[in-house]
């Protein structure tokens, strides 16, 4: 078995919007790489404390001042406006001092790659995705728009350049997916190692008595997520929809839900994790690097429809877990609706298969790496 590590560690995340997948990343290798009296020093460039664990927001040792001036910081779930210093954080994370570490882990889905360690000490990235603003710009233009849009048009050569050069630096690349390990390739053309993120998959029981044709739906409600065109995939079936999220979105969907559709606001893990044990069914037909959800759905028993790309390929096999369609048009996702409602699926399969994405075996992977390639 690998050994917890024992050396003087930074974890360095670009930064803590909230609690969300990143973050519980970081949150377990914080509670979950180290030996008991070991605990590593987390730098960011900004950090909604006040919406993490205590002992995450208490490890954290460094953020920078310009993301906490008044009117730029993030209050609550207020988002600020921080965002707007993208082209500075290149910089702030070029000048941290790490030299008193030993092991430096980037946390990088943005800038955090660019932290410059000791030139002895040991730098893994732990690569969500190239940063998406100077490598993915077809995809962010439905993320962002107006002047913030323009300003990153702007400033995509300039970031692409300085992502370029900072990619020489780590001594190993690990990727969240065999998608994200193939966008690593095509940008920096180094390989990486894939060690999917963990899930807490012991949350769900799929012994749980499930309601025959209810499938869940369970994200923000943004365009790339295609919420539109599951409504309307599920317009006129004999199932039942319940979508859960909060978004932008919400006031249009709400205009045109039919019958069997349900939108749902903000729940608590606990409430959302008994929705999931109900399900028959989860749907999710967008591109995502990885892909929790679909993951915690088949820990909770139930088959995934999901789209061919991204993170989806590595967790749902077609036939074993669910199926997979090659577009989010609303008829293919109606067609995969029907064939998986209409097939038997074997809830403790799918639990079994949810099991290689957990914590236990998430950590296991991650300290591997690290051993063999020191």
């Amino acid at each position: 078995m690998t050994e917890p590590l024992r050396e003087r560690t930074a974890i360095v995340h670009d930064w803590f919007q909230g609690f969300h997948g990143s973050e519980r990343v970081v949150e377990a290798m914080r509670a979950g790489l180290f030996a008991p009296g070991v605990a590593p020093d987390v730098y960011t460039f900004q950090a909604a404390r006040e919406l993490l664990p205590p002992e995450l927001a208490h490890s954290i040792r460094q953020e920078s001042r310009l993301a906490n001036l008044p009117g730029i910081r993030q209050r609550g779930h207020d988002p600020g406006r921080w965002r707007l210093l993208l082209p500075y954080m290149p910089t702030y994370f070029r000048h941290l001092d790490l030299d008193a570490y030993d092991v430096v882990i980037s946390s990088s889905h943005a800038c955090a790659v660019q932290v410059r360690p000791r030139e002895d000490a040991f730098h893994l990235c732990y690569c969500y995705t190239p940063i998406r603003y100077a490598w993915l710009p077809e995809t962010e233009s439905r993320r962002v728009r107006g002047p913030t849009a323009f300003g990153l048009r702007l400033a995509r050569g300039w970031l692409r350049r300085k992502d370029l050069e900072a990619s020489r630096r780590p001594d190993v690349y690990v990727a969240i997916s065999e998608a994200v390990r193939e966008r690593i390739r095509r940008a920096y053309d180094r390989d990486a190692v894939v060690v999917h993120p963990p899930v807490d998959v012991e949350d769900f029981d799929p012994g749980a008595e499930k309601e025959p044709g209810l499938f869940l739906w369970a994200h923000r409600l943004v365009a790339y997520k295609n919420p539109q065109a599951v409504v309307e995939a599920f317009r006129g079936l004999p199932y039942r929809l319940v979508m859960v999220g909060v978004g932008p979105l919400e006031a249009e969907l709400r205009a045109s839900l039919p019958p069997n559709v349900e939108l749902r606001g903000w729940m608590s893990r606990e409430d959302l994790a008994r929705l999931y044990e109900r399900a028959s069914g989860f749907v999710h037909v967008g591109e995502e690097d990885f892909g929790i959800t679909m993951v915690e759905a088949l820990a909770a028993g139930a088959p995934v429809v999901a789209l061919a790309r991204g993170g989806a390929t590595d967790i749902v096999r077609p036939g074993e877990d669910g199926l997979l369609v090659e577009d989010a048009d609303p008829a293919t996702v109606r067609e995969a609706v029907c064939e998986v409602a209409e097939h038997t699926w074997d809830p403790q399969a799918l639990a079994a298969r949810a099991r290689l994405f957990s914590r236990e075996r998430f950590l296991e992977r991650l300290l591997a790496t690290i051993e063999g390639n020191r």
